[in-house]
C-alpha cells in the first residue's frame, strides 16, 4: 500500500495534473469534493493512531453528510481516485476499487445476495457515469466505461463502454475519452 502523502497527492493531480503540496492545499479549501478525499485517505492510514485517528474519522463522517459521499474508510480503493460530483454516492466498505477511477454522483456501489452474492471489484481507470448501479460480486475490468444510469449486475470485460438496465456493451472503446490521466 503507498503512504496516505502519496494517495493523497495523486488524487490531487488527477484534478490539476501537477503533484504539488500547494494544489493539495488549494483544492482541500476552494475544490468541489477533493476535502472528502483527504479524509478517506487519512482515515485508511495505518500510520494514525489513538486521538487522531478518531478526529479524522469524525472528520469524514462530517463530509458525509455534508457532501452526500458514503465511501468508508476502510474500503480499498487506489491512488487517482476522483469524485467528479458530490452526491448520492454510496460504497460498500468491501468493494475493490483500482487505481484512476472517477465516481460521478448518484452513484452506488454494494453487495447483493443470491446468484451474485458478494461485493464488487473494480479495475483501473474506470469511468462510472452519474446514476450507475454496479451490485454483486461482479468483476468490472479495467479501463471501463459505464454509463449513466447503467445498472451493472454481470461481470464486465477490459476496455469497454456499457450502458442500460441490465448494462450490455455498446462500445468497444470503453474509458480512453472520459477517465483524466493527467497525472
Amino acid at each position: 500500500m503507498e503512504g496516505t502523502w502519496s494517495l493523497i497527492v495523486s488524487d490531487v493531480a488527477r484534478i490539476t495534473g501537477r503533484r504539488a503540496a500547494s494544489d493539495v492545499v488549494k483544492q482541500y479549501f476552494l475544490g468541489e469534493a477533493f476535502r472528502y478525499n483527504v479524509w478517506f485517505r487519512l482515515v485508511g492510514s495505518a500510520s494514525l493512531k489513538g486521538p487522531l485517528r478518531m478526529l479524522a474519522r469524525l472528520a469524514l463522517r462530517r463530509q458525509r453528510y455534508r457532501l452526500g459521499v458514503n465511501l468508508p474508510g476502510s474500503t480499498s480503493v487506489g491512488p487517482g481516485l476522483l469524485i467528479g460530483h458530490a452526491g448520492g454516492i454510496v460504497v460498500n466498505a468491501a468493494a475493490r476499487i483500482g487505481r484512476n477511477c472517477n465516481l460521478s454522483h448518484n452513484v452506488t456501489i454494494g453487495a447483493n445476495k443470491g446468484r451474485r452474492a458478494g461485493v464488487p471489484v473494480i479495475g483501473d481507470d474506470v469511468y462510472i457515469g452519474p446514476g450507475a448501479v454496479i451490485i454483486g460480486g461482479i468483476t468490472v475490468g479495467s479501463g471501463v466505461a459505464i454509463g449513466a444510469n447503467s445498472v451493472v449486475v454481470d461481470d464486465v470485460p477490459d476496455g469497454v463502454t456499457v450502458a442500460g438496465s441490465p448494462a450490455k456493451i455498446v462500445s468497444t472503446t470503453g474509458s480512453v475519452d472520459w477517465v483524466n490521466r493527467r497525472q
